[in-house]
């Protein structure tokens, strides 16, 4: 528990006021800004003016700011401007879980799902800190996961999913980072997600069928996740009687790590594909073939999966997908990499005329990193937390140095990453974290998980008062979701020899020692991927 005890005095909580102050409305960044436009256009000195979450104005210091901005110092962030990073696979509600040291090699999902020490490491402790009635737990586990992405630059996930404790609709969450299943703007594509596996077509066809296709809503399926016959074989069932496949353009397939080669190359009909090589390397010791995807054509996007065998952020996920293609003789570039938290994923949502570059018209979504002397794609690729300036979303600094945010600003929070100061602006008065500063999310998840035996304890008692709840809400855990509705409903009970006392992980991994040591001891990781990390 040291981490937490040192992190607590490094979080300060200012007063918080009951009305926030606005965002401003006019605000002017100066720095190198990195567009990932068509023309991948690199701005060496640059401005870039934001309106009412609008980007208005990107272009060299050379070129005069619109009249409206006139009176408007720039603020020289001595850093470079990216896009926010985009992120199409994540599983947020398990973020809050250490990582699993994954005890065998596994053949496909179903396989470790199955086992007595993934239920004990990571159902169990998922469940009760997500599903607990009577607490705040839930609502600092969301609170938790959106933070540790946001100070990796992230400003679009995907994943995040609430209940109410008396509705058993299921509902997209809205919070602080954009959610790709409920964009903030309701002329935005939405997308919709599905984890479940089919053995033939009719099975496929029945639940896939009314989804998949053409100019239809974005659709974001685990496809092939293992590495055997049996999760090859589930690509299959998307195949027609007449031989042709039930793959739209809206189909982006998440893992994909089993498809052959003439499979990956059927792909080349669909979205693309969202890569999560550690997970995959954790889990089952090799990845997917995104060799093969390259040669057919086929769109890859970045995604860190989930706490318990992925990085803590996309940041993290950019370097073991380096790792990686200098593994496969430089497969990708630097640029492409960057066009995987970016472009790609923007693209395959229907995202792209609104976010995933930075240019006018598009929402003023933005990471800055410090320092402008390096390529500025390797740059983003070699950051850490340590590195980040500020990020944006609408234009909004939601997390960022004084100089973007200032420290003395009624309900904003201090926090340490490595060795800055990082200024959080994250309580928005009304919703329902309001109450809920990271620093608290953080003491009563570190206490939760210290006291794991104890809280299953209480949890048969508690569920029971559910039936009398309407203001609270519990957080979907998207894989193993059965399982805790059972725990809800007392036809499934979790001991406390079922659980073990576990420590919160940092929220960065530029503040945890112990996180690169810990991969390295992982049964699964390749000699190669061993030594370069």
């Amino acid at each position: 528990m040291a981490w937490f005890r040192e992190e607590t005095r490094q979080i300060r909580t200012l007063a918080l006021a009951p009305d926030k102050l606005a965002a401003p409305k006019r605000l002017v960044l100066r720095g190198r800004i990195v567009t990932m436009d068509a023309a991948f256009t690199v701005i060496p000195d640059g401005y870039l003016a934001i309106e009412d979450k609008r980007i208005i104005h990107c272009g060299p210091v050379s070129l005069p700011l619109p009249p409206a901005f006139s009176a408007h110092q720039p603020i020289d962030v001595k850093g470079t401007i990216y896009p926010g990073l985009f992120e199409l696979h994540n599983h947020p509600s398990y973020n809050a879980i250490p990582l699993w040291n994954v005890p065998v090699p596994f053949c496909n999902r179903k396989q470790w799902q199955g086992t007595a020490k993934y239920k004990r490491f990571v159902t169990n402790p998922a469940s009760l800190l997500t599903h607990d009635p009577t607490s705040n737990n839930a609502r600092a586990v969301v609170r938790f996961v959106e933070c540790r992405a946001l100070l990796g630059g992230v400003t679009t996930t995907q994943g995040l999913s609430i209940r109410k404790m008396d509705d058993d609709t299921k509902a997209a969450y809205a919070g602080l980072i954009r959610n790709v299943e409920l964009p903030d703007d309701k002329s935005w594509p939405g997308a919709e997600d599905r984890i479940s596996d089919f053995d033939t077509f009719d099975q496929a066809n029945n639940t896939y069928g009314p989804i998949l296709g053409d100019n239809r809503k974005p659709f974001l399926l685990h496809l092939s996740e293992g590495i055997d016959d049996a999760s090859r074989a589930f690509f299959e069932s998307l195949r027609r009687p007449d031989g042709s496949y039930l793959i739209g353009s809206n189909l982006v397939g998440i893992h994909a790590t089993a498809l052959n080669a003439d499979q990956m190359a059927r792909m080349s009909a669909s979205g693309g594909i969202v890569w999560s090589p550690l997970s995959n390397l954790l889990l089952y010791g090799a990845t997917t073939k995104v060799a093969e995807a390259v040669k057919s054509g086929v769109p890859v996007a970045l995604g860190s999966d989930w706490g318990p065998s992925g990085t803590k952020n996309l940041l993290g996920e950019l370097k073991i997908a380096k790792i990686v293609s200098i593994h496969l003789g430089g497969l990708f570039s630097d640029r492409d990499l960057i066009g995987m938290v970016t472009t790609n994923p923007a693209k395959m949502m229907g995202w792209i005329p609104f976010l995933g570059t930075l240019e006018v018209g598009k929402i003023a979504d933005c990471l800055v990193l410090d320092g402008t002397m390096k390529d500025p794609y390797s740059q983003l690729i070699e950051a850490s937390e340590s590195d980040v300036v500020a990020v944006l979303i609408d234009g909004r600094p939601r997390a960022g140095r004084a100089i973007l945010i200032d420290p003395g600003t009624a309900g904003v929070e201090m926090l340490r990453v490595g060795k800055q100061d990082i200024v959080l602006d994250i309580i928005d008065q009304g919703h329902p974290l309001a109450g809920m500063p990271l620093g608290s999310a953080i003491s009563t998840l570190a206490y939760a998980l210290e006291h794991l035996p104890d809280l299953a304890d209480q949890f048969l008692t508690q569920h029971a008062l559910m039936a009398h709840m309407t203001d609270r809400f519990y957080v979907e855990l998207d894989m193993d979701e059965d399982y805790a509705k059972e725990l809800m409903a007392g036809t499934r009970s979790i001991g406390r020899g079922d659980v073990e006392p576990m420590d919160l992980d940092p929220i960065t991994e530029v503040d945890d020692s112990q996180f690169r040591t810990r991969l390295k001891a992982n049964i699964n990781i390749p000699d190669w991927l061993r030594s370069a990390l």
